[in-house]
């Protein structure tokens, strides 16, 4: 129980506190106007959980001094909303990425929900006592939209910032080309995504290669290749300036004498296989020359493309958004002097 209706010796000594250190906050400023006898109030909520458009129950208790009469309570709510929006990348096998965008934010000042004449209440000995509830609105329904079967791009749109797509498409794209590290779901998506023979034409035409035009799924499985049972050439290593060149060459007699000859293995052009001492193994990379045409190509694929789950068909996007209550009890006596429960309340709608 908070008691902001003592006067006298309180009042004065929150005034001699106040002059000693102006500088520091009065917790009770907000809340009690000095030299004056204010409505002692308190609260409990029957609920901390409400559905959307039902009643929340509570019971308020108060008194004031013997010189004061109450007029009425009233339960004052701020509302707070809540959203999370993910999409999680389905195009891909080891590359795993989901983009989430959180806020919170206050839709809703702190407004009155309810006004309670005093005559509701009831005397126990002690205090008044208040037992009845406050309404909510079914407006604040939580929303959930979940792994659609469909997609719907005017929802999405309303639910997900304006950049969400082109931010997720250029981080997926930047994990995919900027190295070989997802080599394997660069084929991965090169084979299965359904490019036209004019989308790849226009990229060998802008980045002067010769990348295959060929749109068949299982001829683009055979074409994008590497053969570590057979080796194809060589290559060895310099370095300078702390910058690492591999040289190609065609047979093991062009090395110049001294250095230290691996094995390239047969692949595709756009492909470099080769032996390496760090590894003990092959390695394999994309040559430098077509990763551009490759950036290109991923960029071509809609953000739904990159999205959906072809084994569970459907969308892999997760959107909620929540509401919060911040309620607050007050009291008012028949000369406006207000007193209020200052402990921090609130009640989740579902």
């Amino acid at each position: 129980m908070k008691l902001y209706n003592k006067v006298g010796a309180l009042a004065c000594g929150l005034a001699l506190m106040a002059l000693a250190s102006c500088a520091v906050n009065d917790p009770f400023a907000d809340n009690l106007e000095i030299g004056q006898t204010l409505p002692t109030a308190s609260w409990e909520l029957g609920s901390t959980v409400c559905k959307a458009g039902s009643d929340v129950s509570f019971k308020g208790k108060y008194y004031t001094s013997s010189e004061r009469k109450i007029d009425r309570s009233e339960v004052w709510a701020a509302v707070t909303r809540s959203e999370s929006s993910a999409a999680t990348v389905r195009l891909t096998s080891s590359l795993s990425y989901t983009k989430t965008v959180t806020s919170s934010d206050t839709v809703r000042s702190s407004q009155m929900v309810k006004s309670y004449p005093h005559s509701q209440a009831e005397w126990d000995g002690w205090e008044f006592v208040l037992s009845s509830t406050f309404p909510t609105s079914i407006t604040l329904t939580p929303v959930n939209w979940t792994e659609p079967t469909t997609w719907d791009e005017e929802k999405f749109n309303s639910y997900y910032p304006s950049t969400f797509q082109e931010e997720f498409k250029a981080t997926v794209v930047n994990y995919l080309t900027k190295d070989s590290t997802y080599i394997n779901d660069l084929r991965r998506v090169y084979i299965n995504y359904d490019f036209t023979v004019e989308q790849i034409a226009a990229l060998n035409t802008k980045f002067k290669v010769d990348f295959p035009t060929e749109t068949a799924l299982d001829k683009k499985s055979d074409l994008w290749f590497t053969d570590q049972t057979t080796v194809d050439h060589y290559y060895y290593i310099t370095v300078a300036d702390g910058v690492t060149t591999n040289h190609e060459i065609k047979t093991k007699e062009e090395a110049p004498a001294g250095v230290k000859v691996y094995d390239v293995y047969k692949s595709s052009p756009w492909i470099f296989c080769r032996y390496s001492d760090d590894t003990g193994s092959a390695i394999t990379s994309v040559r430098a020359e077509y990763m551009p045409l490759l950036k290109g190509m991923m960029e071509l694929i809609p953000f739904t493309s990159w999205i959906y789950n072809t084994a569970d068909k459907n969308y892999s996007v997760e959107f909620k958004r929540s509401y919060k209550l911040i309620p607050s009890f007050k009291v008012f006596d028949t000369e406006g002097k207000m007193g209020m429960d200052t402990d921090d309340k609130s009640v989740d709608l579902n």
